[in-house]
């Protein structure tokens, strides 16, 4: 997907992998790096876990990172 797409067209194109019968499998990622290889190895959508960004950045779980931080991440 490029950058000029809106939000209604990654809605609409993110729904289209929900098919009956077939599982959509979503690895998470927790940074850039692991979201490229991720992609790179051919996933459809890519997640995100909280924990992990969390984790990566060395804030614990649970509410502690700041929207801002996270964000950029």
């Amino acid at each position: 997907m490029t950058n000029q797409n809106t939000l209604r067209d990654r809605a609409l194109a993110f729904r289209a992998l929900h098919v009956p019968g077939r599982p959509l499998v979503l690895p998470n990622a927790w940074d850039a790096a692991s979201a490229r290889i991720v992609e790179d190895a051919g996933a459809s959508a890519v997640a995100t876990t909280s924990a992990g960004l969390a984790w990566a950045l060395g804030v614990p779980d649970g509410d502690q990172l700041d929207r801002e931080r996270a964000l950029e991440a």
